[in-house]
């Protein structure tokens, strides 16, 4: 199973015989069978044939729309993957405060002590006064994580550990031209944070999907508090893999120079349709639809998307051992089968822990 990625604007997906092949100004692309797809992900001005969405449909490929800038538009699904009694346990689950509580404890653990490893790592190689000041202070938030009595307390303790990661996160990049010195989702401003926010984009798409084929409900949660249109229980769910995945894709991308500052654009002619479309992307989806456009927004050229995607690709078939199952197995397959040990543990069947990556 693979993922398709549809970047080329003005680009067709559709339907041949037992296959669905991609049309680009005329010219045949690739064509793969849907039954071999995991995803389908169309970015910006790609169509798709009703004949192909149909074979997508029936082969239970989970199709994602993407705006041209990488931010999330909604998805096809069949919906076959319904069952109520798992969701009905997941919902008794939810509603018991202290067992709430206990798996958001979980989830907050995998994320900070993935980052903690992912430092760790890099601090072997290249040591850092500030990396060393940042693993203290997640061993701190570690220790502080039982103590949290409850939901509010924990996502405190969250967030005062992401600051401390995020914080020395520049200090791993070894390329020269790329500078990262914090965080910022809307608009990212770097090229580390337009690579950050893409991949937790893709990571979250991917956890949806895998949520969704378990049967379970992807908008209730824990750790992320339920409201309109948040899949919370795909961010809670999310975050023991942002450190695994996208993160240490972004470092391997830069510092392996795999994508380069050239890979972006700076936008700052405002005649420019290129920006007026990131405009029009970034209001859709804005908290506040009063904010004024950012002056100098940054995106990928095509050429560093499709660069991205490969380094993504290879970072969710890096296999590492998955102690649940005594083997190893790629990293897109941990995502599921982490899925799954949690359905498994909403309906009484053993306990769920955070997927760690190898020391």
């Amino acid at each position: 199973m693979r993922s398709l990625y549809l970047v080329k604007q003005g680009a067709k997906l559709v339907r041949e015989g037992e296959r669905v092949r991609v049309m680009a100004e005329g010219v045949k692309l690739d064509a793969v069978r849907p039954e071999e797809l995991a995803q389908c992900v169309v970015m910006g001005n790609v169509s798709l044939t009703t004949p192909a969405v149909q074979a997508l449909l029936r082969a239970g490929t989970d199709v994602v729309f993407l705006t041209r800038s990488g931010r999330f538009l909604g998805r096809l699904s069949n919906g076959l993957a319904c069952h109520v009694e798992l969701r009905r346990a997941q919902f008794r689950a939810f509603e018991d405060p202290q067992r709430a509580l206990d798996l958001a404890r979980r989830f907050v653990t995998g994320k900070i002590e993935n980052q903690r490893r992912l430092l760790r790592r890099h601090q072997k190689r290249k040591p850092s006064d500030n990396v060393a000041v940042a693993l203290g202070r997640l061993r701190r938030s570690l220790a502080a994580v039982e103590g949290a009595g409850d939901l509010d307390a924990l996502r405190g303790v969250e967030g005062a550990a992401a600051a401390a990661y995020f914080g020395c996160l520049g200090a791993l990049i070894t390329a020269p031209g790329i500078v990262f010195e914090r965080r910022l989702r809307r608009p990212p401003p770097d090229p580390v944070n337009v690579l950050l926010s893409f991949g937790y984009t893709l990571l979250g798409n991917l956890v949806h999907a895998a949520v969704e084929t378990a049967g379970l409900d992807p908008y209730l949660g824990c750790l992320h508090a339920p409201r309109q249109g948040r899949p919370s229980l795909m961010l809670d769910l999310v975050e023991e893999f942002r450190p695994v995945m996208v993160d240490s894709a972004m470092l391997r991308a830069v510092n392996t120079r795999a994508v380069k500052p050239s890979d972006f654009v700076c936008l700052s002619d405002e005649g420019d349709e290129v920006e007026r479309q990131w405009e029009r992307d970034a209001f859709e989806v804005a908290d506040d639809p009063d904010a004024e456009p950012p002056e100098r927004p940054i995106l990928f050229t095509r050429l560093g998307v499709k660069k991205w995607l490969s380094v993504w690709e290879r970072r969710l078939n890096d296999r590492v051992y998955y102690h649940p199952r005594g083997l190893r197995l790629p990293l897109r397959e941990v995502i599921r089968a982490q899925v799954y040990l949690l359905a498994r543990h909403l309906e009484g069947e053993g306990a769920y822990d955070s997927f760690l990556m190898p020391q």
